[in-house]
């Protein structure tokens, strides 16, 4: 008994009976070795009915379930379970922005491959308005549709509504990385110089400490440890990090003069959050005034808070610190992940060639003049 792949499928191979049987399950290799398992004990227990004699007996149909009732009624109550608030949010507008006016009316049984295909064509060729501009839907944004359908099939499965899953072929499209402009040293410096006052320490978390928006967003005062020069970025309950870990990250003297200047100057009466508004909740977004800065410090595309981010990892894998501290300090559970943000400035690049010289020896370079 053994999983092969073939041409992106996996199979099932295995004997019953002393006859080779082979079955293709789907493209995750997972699947096929569940579904072998699954067969194993069958075959042990003599309950294992070959697929030709299952093909001979007629079922009965089974009962009409609607693709809108299984979506709101069974596969969202899970998602908000079992996915993080955010990502239970996309499912959620996915489900009924997208695939409820497309799938609502159909019978889970009904819906096929090609109709899925035919849903993701469509989807790959629309547009979308932003503000009064269309453009068109990028592959990733298909690719969340893509997940959402096979895991919603998938659950559809498991708990029994349907035998196989219309999506457990389907592929997703290629995506073309497109990484935030590194920027430079004295970029950085002039944006520094340029954002509103209030804004600043938070700008600074950014870049000194390479912490994500939402982490920007929610950093209490509590988490600022003052007398061991640290910033704690604490996985709440109520608000967690990307990997649900906490993680510490030490301060250099230019980020605790930005949140000492802050917390002297800016801070809400009552408010827990580092960078409350009025109200003393957090922020939402401050994209306005980076983009403000950004153009005034001759940044003319604009800045964005991941760029902040991806400036810190960059320069300090740049100025030579260890790619597992700053690994560490990102809260990237694999160091591939860090390594995709060295990106190496040109200027950078030009003083490193410089330090690539060879040593000729007298002799050496006697023998080339004789030879000449």
């Amino acid at each position: 008994m053994a999983v092969y792949q073939k041409r992106g499928d996996w199979w099932i191979d295995f004997y019953y009976q002393g006859k080779r049987c082979r079955q293709k399950i789907g493209t995750r290799k997972k699947d096929a070795e569940q579904a072998l398992s699954q067969i194993k004990v069958k075959i042990a227990s003599g309950e294992f009915v070959p697929m030709e004699e299952r093909q001979q007996v007629k079922k009965p149909e089974p009962p009409p379930i609607l693709f809108s009732g299984f979506a709101k009624d069974e596969y969202l109550p899970w998602s908000e379970v079992q996915h993080s608030a955010k990502h239970h949010k996309l499912q959620k507008s996915i489900v009924h922005v997208q695939l409820i006016p497309c799938f609502g009316k159909a019978d889970l049984h009904s819906i096929t491959v090609k109709m899925l295909e035919d849903y993701i064509t469509r989807r790959s060729q629309g547009y979308y308005l932003k503000g009064k501009k269309k453009r068109p839907v990028k592959p990733a944004t298909v690719n969340r549709d893509i997940a959402c359908l096979k895991i919603l099939f998938r659950k559809a499965v498991d708990w029994g509504r349907l035998e196989l899953s219309p999506a457990r072929g389907i592929k997703a499209f290629k995506e073309i990385p497109n990484p935030p402009r590194l920027l430079e040293t004295e970029e950085v410096s002039a944006l520094v110089a340029h954002i509103p006052d209030h804004h600043r320490a938070l700008v600074c978390c950014a870049l000194y400490a390479g912490l994500r928006r939402e982490e920007l967003f929610h950093l209490r005062w509590e988490d600022i440890h003052w007398k061991t020069g640290q910033i704690c970025v604490v996985s709440r309950e109520e608000h967690h990090t990307k990997n649900y870990e906490t993680r510490r990250i030490p301060m250099n003297d230019a980020l605790q003069e930005a949140l000492r200047h802050h917390k002297q100057n800016h801070i809400v009466v009552g408010s827990r959050y580092v960078f409350g508004n009025k109200e003393g909740k957090p922020y939402d977004n401050i994209r306005k005034a980076l983009k403000t800065a950004g153009h005034q410090a001759g940044i003319e595309e604009g800045v964005g808070l991941h760029q902040l981010r991806h400036a810190f990892c960059s320069h300090a894998l740049m100025q030579g610190i260890d790619p597992r501290t700053v690994q560490k300090w990102m809260g990237h559970r694999d160091l591939k992940t860090t390594l995709r943000y060295a990106h190496v400035s040109p200027d950078h690049e030009k003083t490193a060639i410089q330090r690539l010289t060879y040593t000729v020896r007298e002799e050496d370079r006697k023998y080339a003049v004789e030879i000449a």
